[in-house]
């Protein structure tokens, strides 16, 4: 009995002893719960003041629609009547004041596509990124590539609201391509008006705060203009993302006499440069360092390079003179877009 009595108190306190580690187990449950919660509400906060922001940006810009078509016969301009489709004007022979309507019509529409263009390794091809894309679509399903849209679209201060959109589907496109491949990282384009606008980059900022586990993958691009126009205004909107871990590519370069020391301090850390621009600056003499070299002293500053618009298989023998690792063009793949569905899966 003295026996039974002994393993009866040893097994309560050991039962005692099994419920306290379960109590402390629920405890850290319930804080890491806690935590993960207000990190995601807080997110959704963020994400949700950049849409109120995005959505007052367009009230804002809002006129009413001229909805004004040519007469080709007797040249005067006609107001479209409600229920009668007005002759359809190709993008390319619209007028500015037209076509800025085309676009802010296709902005509240939600006529905006993503679409993403591989940059693989070389000479491998194996893909390694991808360049996130923005495609408009006008009311009759017509594709309004950015060359037409920037155009108009900067000087009425648009460009700022379709950085928006573009930025929250990278991030979403970000998160499907960790489901399978956490290597695969994604170029975000952002224009230079966006670095400079005082609404939109606080709270662009404030959401990325919330998304630094991106940062290994979530690439932000300027043009080769923009960075050399940097001013302190937008070298304190760039280090406030590179604070938060975020790293710049350089593309549309126009001159390969690059000053390479600058860019590492701005956390640029991709360069992209055309075939033709590599190739033919190179043999024109222009550069300040033999071809071969460029590689090499960009990698002396952290930095990549990639090589895109490469369209033929003679580019790629080019290129590789230059012993360069990245290549993009429509040789390796064009722009694709990206499903809703996609996106509605990691909204």
């Amino acid at each position: 009995f003295v026996q039974s009595v002994a393993d009866v108190r040893s097994f309560a306190v050991g039962l005692n002893r099994d419920l306290g580690a379960v109590e402390s187990d629920i405890e850290v449950l319930t804080e890491r719960l806690e935590t993960e919660t207000k990190a995601r509400n807080d997110e959704i906060v963020a994400e949700m003041r950049v849409i109120e922001s995005f959505v007052k940006r367009l009230a804002e810009e809002r006129r009413p629609a001229k909805q004004i078509s040519s007469d080709a016969q007797s040249g005067n301009r006609v107001v479209a009547m409600p229920g009668v489709t007005a002759p359809t004007v190709p993008i390319g022979q619209m007028n500015d004041t037209d076509l800025l309507d085309v676009i802010r019509n296709a902005l509240e529409e939600n006529r905006v596509d993503l679409y993403l263009q591989p940059i693989v390794t070389l000479p491998q091809r194996k893909v390694k990124y991808y360049e996130a894309l923005t495609r408009l679509r006008g009311g009759a399903g017509e594709i309004i590539m950015p060359g037409d849209y920037m155009r108009v679209a900067e000087p009425a201060g648009m460009m700022p609201t379709i950085d928006n959109l573009l930025l929250f589907r990278c991030v979403q496109v970000v998160r499907k391509l960790n489901e399978r491949d956490s290597d695969t990282g994604v170029f975000c384009n952002i224009s230079a008006n966006s670095l400079l606008d005082s609404d939109f980059f606080p709270q662009f900022v404030e959401y990325m705060q919330h998304n630094t586990k991106l940062a290994d993958q979530l690439v932000f691009e300027f043009s080769q203009a923009t960075i050399n126009a940097c001013g302190p205004i937008e070298i304190a909107s760039l280090d406030a993302l590179a604070k938060l871990g975020f790293r710049f590519s350089m593309d549309q370069v126009t001159d390969i006499n690059i000053d390479y020391r600058r860019l590492h301090n701005l956390n640029v850390r991709y360069v992209k440069i055309a075939a033709h621009v590599l190739v033919s600056q190179a043999d024109d003499g222009l550069t300040d360092i033999r071809p071969e070299d460029i590689k090499d002293l960009m990698a002396r500053y952290g930095i990549n390079l990639i090589v895109d618009m490469i369209e033929k298989e003679r580019a790629v023998v080019d290129v590789l003179d230059f012993n360069v690792d990245y290549g993009q063009g429509y040789l390796f793949g064009s722009p694709r877009p990206v499903r809703d569905e996609v996106l509605a899966d990691v909204a």
